[in-house]
């Protein structure tokens, strides 16, 4: 087994929640605690969800009430490297290359070609690239967008009186603010919105404090002094690939499925169906004949993932009555019925 990825600068990256239901999924992995891939310093638990959302109210849902913990907030890079360290340990080959095209080769094989003119040749490809989607996109497989939401991202070194474990979410007219404090002094700090207003905010981080401040849902407030490195764009939309799999090929993680940040669910289907779509993998090695039906099973489950994700979504942005006349949240709403 091989695993080929680019080089990574380890740069502050988003999808830093951690649910507690994906313990059970690190476990299935062979991990069998949070601890055993990272240092106290990279993790901490979040003990409860506050949210100001369809309310001029702030409501509160303590970790205590989930059978799952409340979850952990993450330095997601030092996550993502922790669990390639752990994938090397196992017996994965890591080629620290970028892949350029992809092919059929002989037989049922494709052929991959990376920077640097090298080549790969493997009975099975999965495509772990992200919203990117870089191995579905050379197959010719069209990506479904299914929400228009671009997010602006900042990070922040929280003064001493920061004490908050909490994920605090608060809709206003044109999108919504989240913010959580991390591990290692930091708290991140997003606006959710359509492009406009994002990337106004990025072109201007003086504004972007001032508007997260007026926003009054931090608890403290934010100084442009504690950037930790540039505000950041990031898709925040939803988005599908028509096919998650093919013959010889798979999709997994946001590659297969993207998920609206609100969710939190990002790292936890990458876990789910990177091992659900193992498991496609194994038996289609396995059991050549029964290639087909391993893939469709496996394609139904994101499918099902997909859809009670879009109801969930529904019932969050359409619980938001506030500001009717917002084209941010009239998108959001319009939106959803395209999709289903």
């Amino acid at each position: 087994m091989c695993l080929l990825d680019e080089p990574s600068e380890q740069l502050l990256k988003v999808g830093e929640s951690l649910p507690g239901a994906a313990l059970r999924l690190l476990r299935r992995l062979g991990i069998p605690t949070l601890s055993a891939i990272l240092r106290s310093d990279e993790c901490m638990p979040c003990v409860a969800n506050a949210s100001m959302w369809g309310s001029d109210v702030w409501t509160y849902r303590d970790a205590i009430a989930d059978p799952e913990g409340g979850g952990f907030h993450i330095v997601r890079h030092r996550f993502d490297r922790a669990l390639l360290s752990y994938a090397i340990s196992v017996g994965v080959d890591f080629v620290p290359r970028k892949l350029t095209a992809v092919s059929q080769g002989d037989g049922a094989n494709l052929l991959v070609t990376t920077a640097g003119k090298g080549m790969l040749s493997g009975r099975f490809l999965v495509d772990a690239t992200g919203r990117a989607a870089v191995v579905s996109a050379k197959l010719g497989v069209r990506r479904k967008r299914v929400s228009d939401q671009v997010a602006v991202v900042g990070w922040f070194r929280h003064g001493d009186k920061d004490f908050d474990n909490t994920t605090r979410v608060k809709g206003i007219e044109d999108g919504w603010w989240y913010t959580a404090r991390l591990p290692q002094g930091l708290r991140v700090a997003a606006f959710h919105g359509l492009s406009g207003k994002v990337s106004r905010l990025k072109k201007q981080p003086e504004r972007f404090v001032e508007c997260a401040n007026d926003a009054h849902f931090l608890p403290n407030t934010l100084s442009l002094d504690h950037l930790a490195q540039p505000l950041k764009i990031v898709d925040a939309s939803v988005g599908m690939c028509e096919r998650v799999a093919g013959t010889a090929w798979l999709s997994v993680g946001d590659a297969a499925l993207s998920f609206d940040p609100l969710s939190s669910q990002g790292i936890f289907f990458a876990l789910y169906s990177g091992i659900r779509g193992g498991e496609a993998l194994i038996q289609c090695l396995a059991y050549p004949v029964s290639i087909q039906r391993a893939l469709s099973e496996y394609r139904m489950k994101v499918q099902r993932v997909f859809e009670s994700n879009q109801l969930a979504r529904r019932l969050f942005y359409e619980s938001e009555r506030r500001f009717s006349d917002s084209a941010y949240w009239k998108a959001q709403q319009e939106k959803w019925h395209e999709s289903m």
